[in-house]
């Protein structure tokens, strides 16, 4: 599920970790992702394939006032609490309103 909330747009399904970085008065919002695994060819035409694993780029969002680095923060792991309740139960809690694209 993607979902955009504080001009970044993420796919929930992908998300591994949410992590504030601060420096003095200011910080960023980090958001890391679970790798890719796909499976490859070893070598062309032999038909034995292997998993490899990619990994994704974090993803970051600066913040100049750390007030709002906390707001988004925590506004953040309410969605990403709210969308893991869904994967564990398949049921949306009520509030919950996922972005349409």
């Amino acid at each position: 599920m993607i979902y955009d909330h504080g001009g970044i747009a993420l796919n929930l399904f992908n998300l591994k970790a949410v992590k504030k970085e601060i420096s003095g008065h200011d910080g960023k919002l980090v958001f890391e992702f679970h790798n890719m695994i796909r499976s490859v060819e070893t070598t062309a035409g032999s038909g034995i394939f292997e998993d490899k694993s990619y990994s994704n780029a974090s993803i970051t969002q600066y913040f100049e006032d750390l007030t709002d680095l906390e707001l988004h923060y925590q506004e953040w792991l309410g969605i990403w609490t709210q969308f893991t309740a869904y994967v564990i139960n398949l049921e949306l809690p009520v509030d919950f309103k996922p972005n349409r694209f």
